[in-house]
């Protein structure tokens, strides 16, 4: 099936309101803009795999390309002045990529991943080259997929509204919060043990005071979305000392990669490159079954709606080799603006309701990870507005007034943010469900539990909301399951 038609995904930033308002702030705040420039737009290219080329540098992609009679190099090259084509895996070796590959493929029999070395990216210098260039390149026999990668920044927005809450009533009891501070009295209930824990996006705070010392950042660049980065850490790791918040699993300890690195075009420009295939390899080689992986981020497609990353097809392929290595993979289902989708509806290139876990339903494709939604603080939890919705999502948390950390460029005297919302909040409470649960586990000195375990665990034991799954219930899982 070589040729189809293939998708075309608008980059779409973000409604961000940078404005926010503290409990003893009048005045707005400006939020700290990247320190890179706009983003580089590139298109994924999967070729069939058997295709072999070398993947040691970008140029012996380019020159096995421009050789290769079935792939219009040349024509692209001429046309679209200042394009560059290149590996898309940069954080690893191929022969580690390999290693990663194959031992995965051993230990789960039916499992056949796809050949990673088969892939490459083409970064373009202006957005309008984008919907021809992916025409004449889908046209080539030995492209399986291409599609335009987009970044639409991290899963949530800020809001101005006014909270109505008590300081992280999400950790309280169900069925207003998750029971954290029940869980905190076992052992591993605050996330002590081994269990690893990295998150994905674009940056963070890292030296902020309420976090644990020398938080590593593994990959990639600390470059933009810094509140937002810091949010999420704090909601799961702020620190027990008597100053702002504590973390879900407070004594756990974190490492980040992220999703964007710097590069000068052939312009000369210096601009951010979205790497979120990349980061989550990076992620698999580093962390081992039973670890938490969050991937903080969200998607535009073609119809300029935001979705989860899993519906880039390259990205599902990661995060399910994620999965069958054992990770726990935690995915935010996305933010829509004004409104939140039906991921029922989604239809993939090939117009495939992948999305969709309708039991008889053929065409839905399940990654592995937990998918997330959002719903509000009250104890009804009725789903936030933005929130994507559909029988594919497995649990939800609070996505409204969530008392975290912030950015302390923001405000160094006091920096924490009290109305952390969408999924973004969501997706980091899970996260430090996960961990904890892992954790207990760890302490009982049993198995760990593997991502479909995990999976069933959290989403069959708490509170439910409509069309948004079930908020996990601690002392629930401890008592009756655990």
């Amino acid at each position: 099936m070589s040729n189809v038609v293939r998708p075309f995904a608008k980059v779409v930033w973000p409604i961000v309101n940078i404005f926010k308002r503290r409990k003893v702030m009048a005045e707005p705040v400006t939020k700290k803009k990247s320190v890179i420039g706009d983003l580089l737009p590139n298109i994924i290219i999967k070729f069939y795999d058997n295709i072999s080329f070398p993947y040691d540098e970008d140029e012996d992609v380019q020159k096995y390309l421009s050789k290769h009679g079935s792939f219009p190099w040349q024509e692209l090259h001429e046309k679209f002045p200042g394009i560059r084509v290149g590996k898309v895996f940069n954080s690893l070796k191929p022969e580690k990529i390999n290693e990663i590959v194959s031992k995965i493929k051993e230990s789960n029999a039916g499992y056949t991943p796809p050949n990673f070395l088969s892939c490459a990216s083409i970064e373009y210098p202006e957005g309008e080259y984008g919907k021809e260039l992916l025409s004449i390149i889908s046209k080539s026999e030995i492209v399986q997929y291409a599609y335009i990668e987009s970044d639409s920044g991290p899963a949530s927005t800020l809001t101005g509204s006014n909270p109505d809450l008590r300081k992280q009533g999400y950790l309280n009891g169900a069925p207003r919060g998750v029971n954290a501070r029940y869980a905190w009295k076992k052992n591993g209930g605050r996330g002590e043990g081994s269990v690893q824990f990295i998150d994905i996006e674009q940056g963070w705070a890292l030296d902020h005071k309420d976090f644990p010392s020398n938080i590593p950042l593994l990959y990639g660049d600390n470059c933009d979305f810094i509140y937002h980065g810091t949010s999420v850490l704090g909601i799961i790791f702020m620190q027990d000392n008597g100053a702002g918040g504590v973390g879900i699993a407070y004594k756990a300890r974190p490492k980040v990669i992220s999703q964007i690195v710097k590069r000068t075009d052939n312009n000369g420009r210096v601009r951010k490159a979205n790497i979120i295939n990349d980061a989550i390899l990076k992620a698999i080689e580093q962390l081992n079954f039973g670890d938490i992986l969050l991937i903080e981020a969200q998607v535009s497609g073609e119809d300029s709606r935001i979705w989860p990353v899993e519906t880039k097809r390259m990205t599902f392929d990661l995060i399910e080799l994620a999965t069958q290595k054992g990770i726990i993979v935690i995915e935010p289902a996305g933010n829509g603006e004004p409104e939140g989708s039906s991921l029922d509806d989604f239809k993939n290139a090939w117009d495939n309701k992948v999305l969709d876990r309708t039991p008889g339903n053929n065409e839905f494709k399940d990654s592995g990870a937990i998918m997330v939604g959002a719903g509000s603080d009250k104890t009804e939890h009725s789903r936030t507005t933005s929130s994507n919705f559909g029988n594919r999502i497995d649990c939800f948390a609070w996505g409204k007034n969530v008392f975290t950390a912030d950015d302390p460029a923001t405000d160094p005297d006091n920096p924490y943010i009290p109305n952390f919302d969408g999924t973004s909040s969501a997706s980091a409470i899970i996260a430090g469900v996960a961990l904890v649960v892992q954790s207990i586990v760890e302490a009982k000195g049993k198995p760990r539990l593997g991502p479909t375990q995990m999976r069933d665990i959290l989403s069959n034991n708490g509170t439910s909301s409509d069309r948004i799954g079930v908020m996990p219930d601690l002392k629930k899982i401890i008592d009756e399951v655990l």
